[in-house]
């Protein structure tokens, strides 16, 4: 994996070393198609809990002969509002790495509490977040607004552990790509769906994410993964979380 990072930032570099500014347009575009987190706190947490979490993975690439995660890495906290709503920020420590400064804040809303003891019969969430980049060479900065709306089934004893299925929209505000190319994608459409299992103090998720739904994957500078033919890219998050209060 470590060896695999390096030969990825070695590409970047060489790309890019000559000008900051298109590297921070296209590093956003990259950033944004092939999204770099896990969904957030899909499940609302209890009013007053505050949660600490880190994730990792990324769009799946080809490397030797290996079809392998991109190693990028968040740290995120949330806390319960009240019980139905969670507001969270997180940071991606690995866009550091490009002087790049990537956060997001947002809110997760419980729009369907399911009572019935049936299983099939979901619990529904919405969650609204601005995803904001800086450059921190020059101090460029980008924004992009996202709606995901997600389906929760939730088992175990005290119903603890749940899987879930989803869709995570990134809106592109921007008229140009790179390149003064017109934008005509506004929406960037990434489906979704994971397991979090968890107990009193610590939870665990691993979620399969198709990134850029809609975007062609061929011509670009990484090898990606196309386990769905020439459009989208597989993508393979694991987060942990870990309640910091009583």
């Amino acid at each position: 994996m470590l060896i695999y990072f390096f030969s990825f930032v070695q590409v970047i570099e060489m790309f890019f070393m000559k000008n900051y500014s298109i590297a921070f347009i296209i590093m956003c575009v990259y950033l944004v198609v092939f999204s770099c987190a896990p969904s957030r706190f899909v499940n609302t947490l209890p009013k007053g809990e505050t949660q600490l979490g880190f994730s990792l993975g990324g769009a799946m690439q080809n490397l030797f002969d290996l079809t392998v995660p991109t190693p990028y890495s968040s740290l995120v906290i949330g806390h319960g509002l009240r019980d139905g709503l969670t507001i969270y920020g997180g940071i991606h420590t690995t866009a550091l790495v490009f002087n790049t400064l990537q956060t997001d804040l947002g809110v997760t809303k419980r729009l369907y509490h399911s009572t019935t003891p049936k299983f099939w019969i979901p619990d529904l969430s919405g969650g609204f977040t601005i995803n904001s980049f800086i450059e921190m060479k020059d101090g460029a900065c980008d924004v992009f607004p996202q709606i995901d709306f997600n389906a929760i089934w939730k088992y175990g004893d005290k119903k603890s552990h749940f899987f879930y299925l989803g869709v995570s929209n990134w809106i592109d505000l921007n008229k140009y790509k790179a390149h003064d190319e017109l934008q005509n994608k506004k929406i960037i459409i990434n489906p979704h769906l994971g397991n979090t299992w968890q107990n009193n103090k610590w939870s665990f998720t691993i979620e399969y994410k198709i990134l850029a739904l809609m975007q062609k994957n061929e011509n670009v500078v990484v090898n990606y993964a196309k386990w769905h033919g020439k459009y989208s890219v597989p993508g393979i998050f694991i987060g942990f979380t870990r309640k910091i209060n009583e």
